[in-house]
Parts: C-alpha cells; structure tokens; sequence
C-alpha cells in the first residue's frame, strides 16, 4: 500500500509535465510495474481527472525507437462519477486527447 500511495503522489507530481509537446527521435523506454491497483477517479460536478502511465500525452511525435510498458498485478479502475465527470487513463500509449 506504501509503494501504490508513493507511485500516486508522483504521478500527481509530474502530470503537469506530461501535456508538455513530446518528440522522441530516438531510443525511449518507459515501463510501470505496480503490484495493488491503479486508480483514476473523477468524483462530483463537472470533475476531471487524467492519468497516463507509461505513455506520452500532447504533441507526440515519434521518428525512431519507442518502447512502452506497463505491467499491472491487480487492477486498474477508471471511474467518472457524477454530472458531466470524465476520467481519462492512459496506459502505456501516446495521445493527443489532453
């Protein structure tokens, strides 16, 4: 439980940073490995929540090597609950839809 609650306050760290433009022009390996679950919720009026794990969000652009990966022992939980509430999660993926 430790580990799954230091894993969600990094992520809350760096999501700013992941709607940056991404370009990878060579060599980029990303992986996740969580043992518990992997939660992404939304709750109330209008809330949102975004979550990417191993993936690549914004302006991707790829010209060479990329390799994702994301291993999960438990569960994963995307829930949006409420009035006009959305979750987006993202695993080991590239996106534009911030």
């Amino acid at each position: 439980m430790k580990k799954l609650a230091t894993l969600a306050l990094v992520m809350f760290a760096v999501a700013g940073a992941a709607h940056a433009g991404v370009k990878i022009g060579g060599k980029n390996d990303q992986s996740v490995d969580v043992t518990g679950a992997v939660i992404n919720a939304a709750i109330g009026p209008k809330a949102t929540a975004k979550q990417n794990l191993a993936s690549n969000a914004g302006d991707v652009k790829i010209g060479g090597d990329n390799k994702q990966s994301v291993k999960v022992k438990g569960a994963v939980i995307n829930a949006a609950i409420g009035p006009m509430a959305t979750a987006k999660q993202n695993l080991a993926s590239n996106t534009s839809d911030q």
